[in-house]
């Protein structure tokens, strides 16, 4: 197979939004690494990361919100969820396949 022809086909599967791959599993896993590293003391305010946490995961804490925030908060991770979901498994899945072949 003459990979030289390919080549146009590799570049336009580069520029496929599918093809984006800056969020990937192994940066969630990395990332929540050092998150659940961070520094959390008694005497220290809790950073935006561990609140953001705490608001979603209890129910005291998400009081220190009023249930149109609760609703925002919720709105914006659901959206971060499905967007993860699109760029860690693309729908493009033909694509994912073909660009899989010729990277071999």
């Amino acid at each position: 197979m003459n990979t030289r022809s390919l080549l146009p086909l590799v570049e336009n599967l580069k520029a496929c939004p599918a093809h984006d791959n800056r969020i990937n599993r192994e940066l969630f896993l990395e990332c929540w690494g050092e998150l659940v590293r961070e520094d959390v003391t008694p005497y220290s305010k809790p950073t935006v990361p561990v609140m953001a946490a705490l608001l979603l995961h209890n129910h005291r804490f998400a009081g220190l919100l009023n249930a149109t925030e609760q609703e925002q908060l919720h709105a914006l991770v659901n959206l971060a969820l499905d967007r993860y979901e699109q760029q860690t498994n693309p729908p493009n899945k033909l694509g994912k396949l073909i660009a899989g072949i010729i990277k071999k």
